[in-house]
């Protein structure tokens, strides 16, 4: 999602500090008490941490989930009881920017009471390696285009259903002559179209 949405619950203006997964993870003690924001990909509505012990946060008045976040799974997290149909909406990797406040690192995890969820993360402000892959992938789209456009340039009408003929001239034949069967052909063919595109396109060459 290329635009954003956000709900609030009742949180006052302040300033989030953006905050990497692995830091986080690793040092959730750091962060008591610090408003923070954090892009990750929703996981799911989780209720395991809800009611513990130690680290109250009743499931009357709350609903918990979890979210991936680099390499980081964060379940710790608690989000308004009464905004539960917000949360729902969302489905396994849509991906969210998370606002809230670290308020325990009980059991060296980071329990973070949250603000508000944006929804997708802003162009140009996505990870680098998703933002590559995006670029990466439209390159290859291009390239391909590229490509077959020129294919399809050096041919007319005629030519190209002159090609079809002969194909299909040719296949006959060899079920014909034995070589194989017809249903070795469809068998081949199903297979052909299972295979997966070459990777990246555009190195891909066209033979005549």
């Amino acid at each position: 999602m290329l635009f954003s949405t956000i709900l609030s619950f009742q949180a006052p203006a302040q300033d989030y500090i953006e905050v990497q997964p692995e830091a986080l993870s690793r040092r959730p003690e750091s962060y008591v008490g610090v408003p923070i924001k954090l892009k990750c990909s929703f996981i799911k509505i989780d209720s395991t941490w809800l009611n513990d012990r130690e680290v109250s946060r009743p499931s009357k008045d709350y609903v918990g989930f979890t979210v991936n976040a680099g390499e980081r799974i964060f379940a710790q997290l608690f989000f308004p009881r009464s905004q539960e149909d917000f949360l729902s909406r969302f489905r396994r990797n849509d991906r969210l920017i998370i606002y809230g406040q670290v308020f325990s690192a009980k059991y060296d995890f980071a329990w973070i009471d949250i603000d508000k969820i944006s929804e997708g993360w802003v162009v140009g402000e996505e990870p680098r390696e998703i933002s590559q892959a995006r670029v990466e992938t439209t390159q290859d789209y291009q390239d391909f285009l590229k490509a077959r456009t020129e294919v399809l340039r050096g041919l007319n009408i005629e030519e190209a259903r002159e090609i079809l003929y002969r194909q299909e001239a040719l296949i006959q034949l060899l079920i014909e002559k034995k070589i194989f069967s017809l249903q070795d052909f469809e068998r081949a063919l199903s297979r052909q179209k299972e295979k997966p595109a070459p990777s990246p396109l555009r190195e891909m060459t066209l033979q005549p």
